[in-house]
């Protein structure tokens, strides 16, 4: 395993992962690889292997997964069923496992999905089908003895907690600041949830679940920016608080020659923003992992 990240950052994307109209889901991440590519020129974008549904036996039940992929329509989060739906699923939650990949032979990737953390063993729920985080980390744990997964998204992460907090290799580390999907943690001295209240909190907070993850030998990061006061999350959490936030989450695990990988996650147009900026507030994300 590798933790040097002398090679340029590769963030997984295909134009799979959007479609032309639908929730933010499913709309922003062309918006997010379109900066990247003007703002950020050094970072390579890679193309995928979409998951799959022998693979995803490992995280879903089967039945499930038979609705997901019915011959005549399957059951999906993100509204009526279609080819080009299933397809930005399947590539999202490949992106994620495929960034693992990649962050065990340089240190760091990521990849512009969205619609992971709310999806269980047996359900999809807030715009989540499959659960991508669930699928990266057993695919980490082929290499590293343990995976801490650290959400950061506005909202809990209850679908992940579902699949996961049994298995003792997996650490769990949620800051929201919202109670949708809350779950409560069955073994607190792996896991941690806190919902913050107070935008004055939000980074001690973020310091607190970091330090919960000392010694996790991989870390796979949802990287909400749906915790911004604009975007869907706390009023005062602004754009500085979130671009420090980031800052901490990479120095953390460069300090520590620990893989690292992101997912988009959550990011809305709730309080007047425009698709382009909710964009560019993930760009931040990219930013941090590219420095």
């Amino acid at each position: 395993m590798s933790t040097q990240t002398s090679r340029p950052l590769r963030v997984h994307y295909s134009e799979d992962y959007c479609l032309p109209s639908g929730p933010e889901t499913v709309t922003k991440s062309r918006l997010v690889a379109e900066a990247i590519r003007r703002d950020l020129p050094e970072v390579v974008i890679v193309a995928p292997v979409p998951a799959n549904r022998e693979e995803l036996l490992a995280v879903h039940d089967e039945a499930y997964l038979d609705r997901v992929f019915g011959a005549d329509g399957g059951e999906t989060a993100l509204g009526d069923w279609s080819e080009p739906l299933l397809a930005s699923i399947l590539a999202t939650t490949g992106g994620v496992r495929d960034a693992v990949t990649e962050a065990l032979r340089s240190g760091r990737s990521g990849s512009l999905s969205s619609g992971l953390h709310h999806a269980g063993r047996s359900y999809g729920t807030g715009y989540c089908t499959l659960n991508g985080l669930a699928l990266a980390a057993l695919h980490a744990l082929r290499s590293v003895p343990s995976v801490g997964i650290l959400d950061l998204d506005a909202h809990c992460g209850g679908g992940t907690a579902d699949i996961l907090a049994a298995d003792p290799r997996v650490r769990l580390v949620d800051v929201s600041v919202s109670s949708f999907d809350r779950w409560t943690p069955s073994d607190k001295a792996r896991h941690h949830l806190r919902l913050v209240t107070d935008p004055a909190q939000y980074l001690a907070a973020v310091d607190e679940a970091l330090d919960r993850l000392e010694g996790v030998a991989f870390l796979i990061y949802n990287a909400g920016m749906d915790a911004h006061g604009a975007a869907g999350g706390l009023e005062g959490v602004d754009t500085p608080i979130v671009r420090e936030r980031e800052r901490r989450v990479v120095a953390w695990a460069q300090s520590r020659r620990v893989p690292i990988i992101f997912a988009l996650a959550g990011g809305y147009r709730w309080d007047g923003l425009t698709l382009e900026q909710v964009a560019d507030l993930h760009l931040e994300t990219v930013r941090a992992f590219a420095a």
